[in-house]
């Protein structure tokens, strides 16, 4: 019989239904089989939670929860596929071993670690039916040599995984801060996280923000390339601004540039920062501080620290009454003073420093030469005249030492905090800042 309608007779019908009703058992076969527990902010994982019977499971979804252990998970004899990425596993469960027909683990963005319990699990002997592992994105899983070593150990598996170290190719540019062209946009930005770029890149040229539950974000040197195809797009340069720090009295600053003479001369190679670009490169660290640490720690190096300080005492008091003209809160605080000749270049980010710094130079380098830059937004850029006058910069942002001549001195000192409350991030540059 044929409906008058859609055309379609009644064998047809009987037929349809027959599909339609096979594709629902199908549907219910699978939805028993397939278990998603993601983003429930579990931290804890019990059996309980499965409503099917544990031999069923074919697939089960963790991911995005807080857990760090799977106790049971050797009951789910049949599962092909987990999922526990973005959770706080230290180790890969032991029970892995124990799923004869898992082909598929994800365990990326957790807190796995390298360890001899983690390489027996997965190559001695190897899971038997895995096909992929993703471990990218765990901080402590990180080396070329690992991946290697999966990669030598499971033939037949797909090895994901992050390696920073060494850097992929094209993922920074020198291998230190030293080795930079300062001049360049690339060198400027290669202080920043990956994660900094990233969020840059949406900022400022309208990227569309990484989700989390979808794919993987690119690499640093994708990232990098796509900024700055985006820079070049605006302009070859950033804008560059200029801002001024506060005259030391020529008298102080003389008695200062003598003591740095004499530092000078009572050490031929005196390096002891060497991813950054100077000639000499000393570290003093107050008295209180070093002896705390010598207390707490113990330490050769607390030792040498008070001797350095001792065998430097006179230049240590030059350096303080002269930051005290400007800032005597200040010159009663700091706890580390960099010491340093032909500082060049260097763009890098102060990462111990729990607050902003005051640099200074001397020498007989042209004055609006050799200052501090630094990076004041994504668009501009302010060189902070430092000869002679303390100026106030915070280190924490990309900070890199302007051009001067090549046959001319420059001292510096910079004095800084390291121990304390942190302060928080406001601004990179203390003080009026005047368009070019």
């Amino acid at each position: 019989i044929e409906d008058p309608v859609s055309g379609v007779t009644t064998d047809d019908h009987t037929e349809l239904e027959s599909e339609e009703s096979a594709a629902c058992s199908t549907k219910s076969i699978l939805a028993d089989r397939v278990v998603s527990l993601m983003d429930m902010s579990l931290t804890e994982f019990s059996l309980s939670f499965i409503s099917h019977l544990p031999s069923s499971i074919v697939e089960l979804d963790l991911s995005h929860n807080c857990l760090s252990a799977l106790p049971g998970l050797s009951a789910l004899k049949n599962l092909i596929s987990l999922d526990i990425c973005r959770n706080e596993f230290r180790s890969l469960p032991p029970s892995l071993a124990q799923l004869p027909s898992l082909t598929r683990l994800n365990a990326s963005r957790n807190q796995l670690r390298l360890s001899a319990d983690l390489l027996v699990l997965l190559t001695k002997p190897p899971l038997p039916s895995l096909q992929s592992l993703d471990i990218t994105f765990n901080k402590k899983l990180f080396t070329q040599s690992l991946s290697d070593l999966l990669t030598a150990s499971l033939p037949n598996v797909a090895i994901h995984l992050t390696v920073t170290s060494p850097p992929p190719l094209g993922a920074y540019v020198g291998d230190s801060p030293g080795e930079r062209d300062p001049t360049l946009l690339r060198s400027q930005l290669e202080p920043f996280t990956t994660l900094q770029l990233r969020k840059r890149l949406v900022d400022i040229f309208g990227y569309q923000p990484y989700s989390m539950y979808g794919a993987p974000p690119e690499g640093r040197a994708q990232v990098m390339t796509s900024l700055l195809n985006e820079y070049e797009k605006i302009g070859p340069t950033r804008k560059l601004v200029r801002a001024f720090g506060t005259p030391v009295p020529s008298s102080v600053i003389e008695v200062v540039r003598k003591e740095l003479e004499a530092w000078s001369h009572r050490y031929d190679k005196f390096q002891e920062r060497p991813m950054i670009k100077a000639s000499k490169y000393m570290i003093l660290r107050s008295p209180t501080e070093a002896e705390e640490k010598m207390i707490q720690l113990g330490s050769r190096r607390a030792h040498s620290a008070i001797r350095k300080y001792h065998q430097n005492l006179c230049l240590w008091k030059a350096a303080k009454e002269a930051m005290a003209t400007v800032d005597l809160e200040f010159a009663n605080a700091f706890t580390g003073l960099a010491v340093t000749k032909g500082f060049v270049g260097s763009p890098h980010i102060d990462t111990t420093n729990i607050g902003p710094f005051y640099g200074l130079a001397i020498g007989d380098f042209d004055d609006g030469t050799g200052g501090v830059r630094v990076e004041l937004d994504p668009l501009t850029v302010c060189e902070v005249n430092t000869k002679d006058r303390l100026g106030r910069i915070d280190g924490r942002f990309p900070h890199w030492v302007a051009p001067y001549e090549d046959n001319t001195t420059r001292y510096s000192l910079i004095f800084y905090l390291t121990e304390g409350k942190v302060q928080p991030k406001t601004t990179p540059v203390f003080g009026d800042i005047l368009t070019i």
